[in-house]
């Protein structure tokens, strides 16, 4: 019985001691582990540079903000400021528009034909529908037909009493917008009036619609001043309908006109053109005003 009651003694106090290993505490859920793992990354993890979310690669500029940056002005808009941009007055400009074809000049004698001048043509390619144009005079520089471009430079005379712009820098541009007119553009720039058949769909002027294209007679003297509109109406001895400014026709700054002769329309009273206008501008008691997007066609 004493032997009994020893072991127990011993027994009770072996249990008692703390000298038994701890048992190790459960892993944390998996929640928790991913956050660890967000807080503490890898210590060979790369750097990445901070970048902001609003972040775009890199765009070109839209060409109207290359344009307004050069204080550019369209090709035609040129001839009507020319009192602005000669070169004999040390004054200096901006313009651009569409690289057009060689101008060509007859052969000198003996020879026949025609040869490529100086000059080429720089189209405008806001107004006009290619009707609209100037003389500049690259000098060999790196362009070809059908680029866009901004061309730096001034106003001169040569020895016929021609205006060209002589081209001191040259600045590539995107291409226009393309246009909506129907009409396929002039071929090269001129202020020569063609012959040909009113197009199919056109109306009598009193009856246009914007857009359209409308057929007419001058009934009026040719405008006192550019940009004053053309007399028209359907036919000789009616009422003004409209007064219809053709491209290009605006009157200059200061009214310093220096515009050559042919830089101007030359219509004749009586006779019937077609064009096709813009938007149509009706006038309580007054004619309406018409502005035309194409260059006149006398009809056959």
């Amino acid at each position: 019985m004493v032997t009994r009651l020893v072991w127990l003694v011993a027994l009770v106090a072996c249990q008692g001691r703390d000298d038994t290993p701890a048992t190790p505490a459960p892993p944390p859920p998996a929640p928790a582990r991913d956050a660890i793992a967000q807080a503490a990354p890898p210590t060979d993890a790369p750097e990445l540079p901070a970048t902001p979310d609003d972040a775009k690669p890199d765009e070109p500029e839209p060409p109207t903000k290359v344009i307004a940056d050069l204080g550019a002005i369209p090709a035609w808009q040129a001839v009507i400021d020319r009192a602005q941009l000669l070169g004999r007055r040390g004054q200096h400009g901006v313009v651009y528009g569409r690289v057009g074809p060689p101008i060509m000049q007859p052969a000198p004698a003996p020879d026949a034909g025609l040869v490529a001048s100086p000059y080429t043509w720089l189209v405008d390619d806001t107004d006009g529908n290619g009707a609209l144009g100037i003389r500049v005079a690259l000098a060999n520089r790196p362009v070809k037909e059908g680029d866009r471009v901004a061309l730096g430079g001034a106003w001169q005379l040569d020895d016929e009493r021609h205006w060209f712009w002589k081209v001191d820098v040259v600045q590539p541009l995107a291409p226009a917008p393309k246009s909506d007119l129907k009409d396929l553009p002039w071929p090269v720039p001129s202020h020569t009036i063609p012959m040909g058949n009113i197009p199919y769909g056109a109306r009598t002027i009193t009856l246009g619609k914007d857009n359209d294209a409308v057929y007419f007679m001058i009934v009026g003297p040719a405008p006192a001043t550019e940009g004053d509109g053309w007399a028209v109406a359907n036919e000789l001895g009616d009422p003004v309908y409209a007064l219809l400014r053709l491209p290009g026709e605006r009157p200059a700054y200061g009214s310093l006109d220096m515009r050559s002769p042919d830089e101007r329309w030359q219509l004749k009273r009586g006779q019937t053109y077609w064009v096709r206008i813009g938007e149509v501008h009706k006038r309580e008691g007054k004619p309406v005003l018409l502005n035309a997007r194409t260059a006149p066609v006398r009809v056959n």
